[in-house]
């Protein structure tokens, strides 16, 4: 991942994992959401807060939280066309080694306004109409 030997500890790869799947999952609740300016916005607050969080226990460096993380979901993490298709995309920003220092990773959703033609169709299981 990277040539600095500070990446060679577990504990970083196991903590940028923990911070990669937390905001994922906290951001499942954006499939019921349009794809739009209040959605990117509510985005950003919800990853902002868990991140703060994070940097105010100590767990990320920085003597300010800009030092520490970034967060971007707005027009320039995402083409129309990923808006259209419902696509929401945020990127995050996060120094778990040093203050200023990003490893950036790119958070996908789809969202309410997803077309139809990209849901996944159940098949149905077990036989009809069996007596």
């Amino acid at each position: 991942m990277s040539e600095d030997p500070e990446w060679k500890y577990v504990n970083v790869h196991r903590y940028l994992a923990f911070l990669e799947t937390s905001i994922d999952k906290g951001a499942q609740w954006a499939v019921f959401e349009p794809n739009g300016e209040p959605l990117w916005a509510n985005i950003r607050r919800a990853v902002e807060d868990f991140l703060t969080n994070e940097w105010r226990s100590g767990r990320l460096p920085g003597r300010r939280s800009e030092e520490a993380f970034f967060v971007k979901c707005d027009r320039s993490t995402m083409t129309q066309a990923d808006i259209d298709q419902g696509r929401l995309i945020c990127l995050v920003g996060v120094a778990v080694v040093r203050p200023a220092e990003f490893v950036i990773f790119r958070i996908g959703q789809w969202t309410a306004d997803r077309p139809p033609s990209h849901h996944k169709r159940r098949r149905r299981s077990g036989r009809r109409g069996a007596r």
